[in-house]
């Protein structure tokens, strides 16, 4: 990878200004896949961009139709917005929690505690007053930040959630209309492919933004080749109905080591994630969203528990949308506190521990565009438990146990033989080290060079 920066130093149509847009994790208190993805890419460019000879990367976001460079000043005011979001709890008086839950315990409403006891990564009726101060922030932005004007010389590389911040496409035609190159990251198509796990109102929003992303970019990246096939098969279905259609798409593969994170372990997830790796639990880590399949671990732990009530498991995550059934599941499960445990609000200095000390690692996610989780157990040596599927399989190559989704015996019985050698044996643990942080954004980064090269050759 080295040369190929090399060479492109050489090129005289390589940017001038990188950018890197990151509008909607910038302000996320949230630390599921995408916000992880976004936050090491805008590290690992910033760290070795300006050594490969290339322009040093600008976070920007978007403001008033345009793109805004961000200072750290103006950084520091968006970190606080997401500490809020990421544990409203940690930003309130003390009597507040005491008379919050008094209230819910009286009325009994799910409802209510939802709305006056949010969960990590949620506000309840938090949200206005936190809307109203993310809009505050934006107007001073406005007023202060310094706008870019774009040219031909600029990369913008656009990698963050963009369905929830749809405002970018404008400030993306302005800068092509000025002719800077746009890359966007496309993480998957799941809202067209499996409505059934966001409902209609977020399918056609999504596919409002594939719609935006795919006419305002000169180049489309997807985070796997399977996500790559899917895109350019929409696209060739759906050309009548599209203004225009990127140069070209390409793929890369997301990064699996989590950084070192300096930090007290929280005192249950010590005790629970102890030094003797054989008694600890197994570990799931997503966002509490139907299509990640929880019940289909609390199935096949519920048949484990019969013959091995030793076992525990422990799922992490913050509660998504569409999922009260399960949370109640757990909270109501005769287990929970025993041998099954969750936790919702964890930093990262918690999960790196855990995944250190873990017995193994379970995603039974129905369908994803990459999976994460799979790649960071690898990465951490651990016995890795996938769902099969053809991204799972993509991405844990040979590396990890495959299990039917139709029947909880499957996972069940690979669980059972890997309980049998695994007091004996490490033969059967992974050994590839999956790919980096830093090799994912120089793949990332090069793809986006060579558009733009490949544009300004064709126009000159």
């Amino acid at each position: 990878m080295t040369s190929t920066f090399r060479k492109m130093q050489a090129n005289p149509n390589q940017p001038s200004r990188l950018f890197l847009d990151a509008s909607h994790t910038i302000a996320s208190g949230k630390n599921s896949g995408i916000e992880r993805v976004v936050r090491n890419i805008l590290s690992e460019c910033g760290r070795w961009c300006e050594v490969e000879g290339l322009p040093k990367p600008q976070l920007v976001t978007h403001c008033s139709d345009r793109f805004v460079a961000v200072d750290e000043r103006q950084a520091g005011r968006f970190e606080k917005l997401a500490a809020v979001e990421s544990n409203i709890h940690r930003f309130l008086p003390r009597w507040y929690s005491p008379l919050a839950n008094w209230i819910c315990k009286w009325t009994g409403s799910n409802r209510i505690r939802k709305w006056l006891m949010p969960q990590a990564g949620h506000l309840g009726i938090f949200k206005l007053p936190h809307s109203a101060w993310s809009k505050s922030i934006q107007r001073s932005l406005s007023r202060q930040a310094y706008a870019i004007e774009p040219n031909e010389n600029d990369l913008f590389v656009l990698p963050d959630a963009y369905w929830t911040k749809r405002g970018v496409w404008q400030a993306a035609a302005a800068a092509r209309m000025n002719g800077a190159t746009i890359a966007t990251v496309i993480y998957d198509l799941i809202p067209l492919t499996h409505p059934q796990y966001v409902g209609a109102k977020r399918t056609e929003g999504f596919r409002k933004y594939l719609h935006q992303a795919i006419e305002n970019s000169d180049l489309l990246v997807t985070i796997s080749q399977t996500v790559e096939i899917e895109i350019k098969d929409y696209i060739e279905k759906n050309r009548s109905s599209l203004v225009s259609v990127p140069s070209a798409i390409r793929h890369l593969t997301l990064g699996a080591e989590l950084k070192l994170v300096e930090g007290d372990i929280r005192p249950d997830v010590r005790q629970l994630f102890t030094k003797d790796v054989h008694r600890n639990p197994y570990l799931m880590v997503a966002t509490f969203d139907p299509r990640k399949n929880h019940h289909y671990l609390l199935d096949a732990f519920d048949l484990l528990w019969q013959t091995r009530e030793d076992l525990r498991l422990c799922l992490i995550g913050r509660v998504g949308s569409l999922c009260e059934d399960v949370v109640q599941r757990i909270r109501n499960h005769p287990r929970y506190g025993k041998q099954l445990f969750a936790f919702h609000d964890i930093k990262d200095s918690d999960l790196q521990h855990c995944y250190k000390s873990c017995r193994g690692v379970i995603f039974p996610s129905i369908v994803e565009g990459f999976g994460l989780p799979i790649v960071e157990s690898l990465w951490f040596g651990k016995k890795t438990f996938a769902s099969d599927t053809p991204i799972h399989r993509e991405v844990g190559k040979t590396d990890c146990v495959y299990f039917d989704l139709e029947d909880p015996n499957s996972l069940v019985d690979e669980i059972k033989k890997w309980e049998q050698i695994a007091d004996v044996s490490n033969g059967m643990l992974p050994i590839r080290k999956p790919t980096t942080w830093e090799e994912c954004s120089r793949v990332l980064i090069s793809h986006c060079v060579s558009a733009q090269q490949s544009i300004k050759s064709r126009a000159a």
